[in-house]
């Protein structure tokens, strides 16, 4: 059947974000909320905090439903401010201070934001209003006004502001099957408050009794760092970005160890990572491994997957079924539910389906549609582009994009299909599979990283020629030292084109010492060049954060030091990575010693 339905399981649908945290205020004042480094707040803290900004911000005219914006960094003041701008009825709207300022403001104008929260606001907030004992600003709002806006990449090139309600939120961390919430959770905040993870970060601790942990960025990817972070503070669940856990499990794969949930996602999953991480010992791993998928548009999960076995075959990862609360649908081109088996688009109806895009009536017409297969009138569907089949045992195996189908000598080519061929030769890392028009003719080129840093696979062609027709071998085959990736850990597919294909890293200058040496033919080979000269910027030659997470790795290994990736972003040369481990050895140790 290609009509799937996730569970009905009981949840807060008539109420809002603040009466559900009003709950647990009551229930529990004095346990932790907000574990930020040395700053921790109790429940009731939180709220007397939150009702100070939310009190500020209707004295500034903010009203129902009326956009706010957030220009602040990862941490507890950040948490302050979206529990605020909810209590004062505002959708509170995202801007990461590292953004470009000029993306900051289109974004802050195309939701409709005219005021913006800083850490200027926060502590006015704190200074104006000092009197616990004035209580909430205003009662809570209700479920269907709007609760945030987050921003997506747009195909016109202008992002689209997504618009949640609070029961979509509601419905997501109350009454969830796809794991379990309590007062016992600490869930690792380390998502981008741009990026839908953080509604799961946040409202899954807060909205449940559990405890948010802020897991400082440079920790999350440096070395060894993210592991040791995850045990001394009993982080009990969190979500990864499906290219952030490759990274890890390639050279820190006992860094989850002691979880009760690790939730991956955002793209499709690697196997070779997924089986290492299965393959270990049960002490190695986290007691649940989630493969999670959902857009943004339905609120962040939409389908969940618990993985115990992969197949010996397997060449994908199934995403699994929906979660409570989602419907799925497997449609063809006429919107019919196609054969069990077969191919069909992916749309998803349920509660947790955004109200749209904000300021766009035309793409929200086009992407969410009235759903004929609902049981509450006025329902909508959305069109998730995705292309699914649904397997013999109910679950959805993920196949690739609709906009991404190509035709290749009049055959039609779903790149999907051909990056999960790749992906199963044994020198292949990581792979993606687009089509370029810049030879002339429309061919596919293949860009991957090797399983060995520096290696270059081989007999690919002939790999592929027993698995795919003629038609879907790429014409070209790209070797880099990692895909590049978005800010939201996802693979930048607009940015393969200008991924460095391997070469000469021009020394410009040579290695002076042992240390040095050995350090820049790390690095090159990593990069996948001849040589790196050691005033060289390792992100100009092709580098990026999670490929200087595995450099990093590798070095504090060899020399049983710990540089932190600060250290390294700060002067991404092989100069300064020698400075840092000289620093941590004794004198001469490190003459001769070679990784």
């Amino acid at each position: 059947m290609s009509i799937l339905r996730g569970a009905t399981t009981p949840y807060p649908h008539d109420a809002s974000i603040p009466a559900v945290f009003a709950e647990q205020v009551r229930a529990r004042p004095d346990a932790p909320a907000v574990v930020d480094g040395d700053h921790s707040l109790t429940y009731a803290e939180l709220d007397v905090r939150s009702d100070r900004l939310a009190r500020l911000l209707r004295g500034r005219g903010v009203t129902d439903g009326a956009p706010v914006g957030v220009r602040l960094e990862r941490g507890h003041g950040l948490v302050t401010a979206v529990l605020g701008i909810l209590k004062a009825g505002g959708a509170y709207v995202p801007v990461g201070p590292g953004h470009p300022r000029e993306r900051q403001e289109g974004m802050l104008a195309a939701a409709g934001a005219a005021v913006v929260v800083t850490a200027d606001e926060l502590s006015l907030a704190e200074r104006a209003d000092t009197g616990a004992a004035a209580g909430p600003p205003r009662p809570a709002t209700g479920s269907r006004l709007a609760a945030y806006v987050l921003f997506t990449s747009g195909s016109t090139g202008r992002p689209k502001g997504v618009v949640v309600e609070h029961r979509s939120v509601l419905r997501l961390v109350r009454g969830a099957d796809y794991m379990e919430f309590g007062p016992d959770e600490r869930i690792a905040q380390v998502a981008d408050s741009s990026f839908d993870a953080f509604t799961f970060e946040v409202w899954g601790a807060l909205l449940n009794g559990g405890t948010v942990v802020v897991i400082p960025t440079a920790t999350v990817l440096t070395p060894g760092a993210l592991g040791k972070a995850l045990a001394e503070h009993r982080i009990s669940s969190m979500f990864l970005t499906s290219a952030l856990f490759t990274t890890v499990m390639a050279d820190r794969p006992d860094s989850f160890a002691g979880l009760r949930n690790l939730l991956v996602g955002g793209d499709v999953l690697n196997v070779a990572a997924v089986r290492r991480l299965l393959d270990a010992e049960p002490s190695a791993r986290p007691a649940r491994f989630v493969n999670a998928y959902g857009p943004t548009e339905t609120t962040t999960f939409a389908v969940c997957g618990s993985v115990t076995t992969l197949p010996e075959d397997a060449r994908s990862v199934p995403i699994g079924r929906p979660v409570a609360h989602a419907d799925c649908y497997v449609l063809g081109e006429d919107l019919e539910p196609v054969e069990e088996g077969s191919t069909g688009e992916l749309f998803i109806g349920g509660p947790g389906v955004a109200r749209g895009y904000t300021g766009r009536p035309e793409q929200t017409e086009e992407r969410f549609l009235p759903d004929p297969y609902a049981t509450e009138d006025g329902a909508r569907m959305y069109r998730t582009g995705d292309l699914v089949r649904v397997l013999a045992d109910g679950r959805l195996d993920f196949l690739g994009r609709v906009d991404d189908q190509v035709k290749i000598r009049g055959y039609r080519v779903e790149p999907g299909e051909v990056t999960a061929a790749l992906s199963l030769h044994p020198e292949v890392r990581e792979v993606a599979v687009v089509a370029d028009d810049s030879a002339g003719e429309r061919r596919l080129v293949a860009h991957l990283a090797p399983a060995v840093p520096g290696g270059s696979p081989t007999g690919l062609r002939e790999f592929l020629a027993g698995r795919l027709p003629e038609w879907m071998i790429p014409s070209a085959f790209v070797v880099v030292p990692a895909l590049p990736l978005t800010t939201s850990g996802k693979v930048d597919r607009a940015a393969l084109a200008a991924v460095p294909a391997g070469g000469e890293g021009g020394a410009a200058v040579s290695p002076r010492s042992g240390l040095e040496r050995d350090l820049a033919a790390l690095a090159a080979e990593l990069l996948g060049l001849a040589s790196v000269g050691v005033t060289d910027d390792f992100f100009a030659l092709g580098g990026h954060s999670l490929l200087a997470m595995r450099l990093l790795s590798r070095t504090n290994d060899a020399f049983g030091v710990q540089v932190g990736l600060g250290e390294f972003l700060y002067d991404p040369t092989v100069v300064r990575l020698a400075a840092e481990v000289s620093a941590q050895l004794p004198a001469g140790a490190c003459d001769g010693v070679s990784p």
